[in-house]
């Protein structure tokens, strides 16, 4: 398509394009150590190791997917999109580095579509259509799935899904745009030939024709094209599921040291969702750490493990095994979590994952270490302050714990004002404690005020009706 002005790589033009050689040894240095940010949960990072290998290794479609998984964690836990000065560090004068530039600016927002749909368009525009091609279907989800869709980019997607040969997802923008604006009649007519098109490359008539074997060949890619559409299942989109296991398993029989076969075995296992699979997903993680040394199948065995005891333990009806199974399943998660605190040992989210663990046991020193820890993350920070507050409670340390609720409640931004009553509503309580033990009518008073105030902001808050009555008892008697 003249529009995306596209260029092959060995043309030998004399341009910095033409030029560019791949260097999958270099490449796979920056994966590697993408693998062990992302295993750290460092995701903003790890997009940035990706591209700045996949600008040397393009063609490695197992990286793109891994950087798609780590941008999806990324989504999730609320990350940043890259800076300026991180997009720069990846640019470069060939089309490959604007790919790469465009991809970690997406993947490091992944909800924009304009964003998606630019990674897509530099995909086509450096010539790596297969990439493209797989890429296609995640940009028109999200495109389609916008609070306001936009026409000209449904449009844009269409004539870049052509261009990179995917023909149904070019036919689906298409049938989007027409229901945003039935009255296009050329866009009408541009439907009917992408559809005869798609039958074209799908029917394998313009390689079969006139060539011996051909129809043997054709019938080899629609066997092959039906596997593929088979693998779409896993997203969602249709086929065997159970096809698409059996062919992963037999992958992982023969290459089971191979981690992206492994990950995807375990992956399907896992959506199967019987206790079964489950299990089996969990020694096939299990065994992939020992042949690879790759902590991220550890961790996902014991992610699993910790599931199927939860399970086991919200299914149990009888009191006492109920007991037995909590203590057991705390237990095993803190086991998890000290592990994986001791690979990890800056990673700020694991500390605050263990602290939760310890408060939970009783365990209040260890829980204190962590959250003063987990503290200096900033999305974690107004978390780590109140749960290290009601530490200092528990100890009875209630001067300790008013300054920190106090600190928490001061630094707290617009997105976490949700916590706020919770925190207020301890820090009341740590007043009430000290007002009693100092004989302190303004601590008492203070402590009114905060009930006061939630009681006007929600008179069904926790017991607030009745911590109202007694704290106007409490000024009586101490004023």
């Amino acid at each position: 398509m003249a529009l995306f002005n596209r260029k092959k790589n060995n043309e030998d033009d004399g341009s910095d394009e033409a030029q560019f050689q791949p260097q999958p040894e270099k490449a796979r240095k920056w994966f590697d150590h993408a693998k062990t940010m992302a295993d750290s949960s460092n995701f903003d990072s790890a997009l940035v190791y990706y591209a700045n290998g996949i600008r040397l290794d393009p063609e490695s479609l197992s990286a793109h997917e891994a950087m798609i998984e780590v941008s999806i964690k990324h989504l999730q836990s609320g990350g940043k999109k890259a800076s300026s000065k991180d997009l720069k560090g990846v640019d470069g004068p060939h089309a490959i580095d604007k790919m790469a530039v465009a991809e970690l600016a997406w993947l490091s927002n992944y909800d924009s579509p304009p964003l998606a749909v630019k990674a897509l368009a530099a995909a086509v525009e450096a010539d790596q259509l297969e990439l493209a091609n797989m890429l296609t279907i995640r940009v028109l989800t999200l495109v389609s799935r916008a609070k306001k869709i936009s026409r000209p980019l449904v449009l844009q997607v269409k004539d870049l899904a052509s261009a990179a040969g995917a023909w149904n997802e070019a036919i689906a923008a298409g049938q989007l745009a027409m229901k945003l604006n039935p009255a296009d009649s050329e866009l009408d007519h541009e439907l009917k030939d992408l559809a005869a098109q798609r039958a074209m490359s799908q029917g394998g008539y313009e390689s079969a024709g006139g060539k011996e074997g051909g129809f043997r060949d054709m019938v080899k890619d629609m066997d092959k094209q039906r596997e593929l559409e088979q693998d779409e299942s896993i997203a969602g989109v249709g086929g065997s599921e159970g096809d698409v296991l059996e062919r992963a398993a037999e992958q992982y029989r023969e290459t089971p040291d191979s981690p992206d076969v492994l990950n995807r075995y375990a992956q399907l296992l896992r959506k199967s969702g019987s206790k079964e699979s489950l299990a089996k997903a969990m020694k096939v993680l299990s065994d992939g750490f020992e042949a690879t040394g790759e902590y991220r199948f550890r961790m996902a065995a014991g992610d699993i493990e910790l599931s199927l005891l939860k399970e086991s333990l919200d299914d149990e009806k009888d009191p006492e095994r109920v007991k037995e199974l909590r203590s057991e399943y705390l237990e095993k998660e803190a086991e998890e979590y000290r592990q994986r605190a001791e690979r990890y040992p800056t990673d700020r989210s694991i500390k605050f994952k263990l602290g939760d663990i310890a408060y939970r046991m009783g365990d209040i020193g260890t829980a204190m270490e962590c959250f003063q820890k987990s503290k200096d993350e900033p999305k974690l920070r107004t978390r780590s302050s109140h749960y290290l507050a009601r530490c200092f409670a528990k100890e009875g340390w209630h001067t300790e714990a008013v300054d920190e609720y106090r600190d928490t409640i001061s630094n707290m931004d617009a997105t976490e004002r949700g916590l706020e009553l919770d925190i207020r509503y301890d820090l009341m309580e740590s007043l009430i404690e000290l007002a009693r033990a100092e004989k302190s009518d303004v601590m008492a008073k203070e402590a009114l005020e905060i009930c006061s105030g939630i009681a006007r902001k929600d008179i069904t808050y926790r017991d607030i009706r009745s911590r109202r009555k007694e704290l106007d008892e409490l000024s009586r008697e101490l004023g």
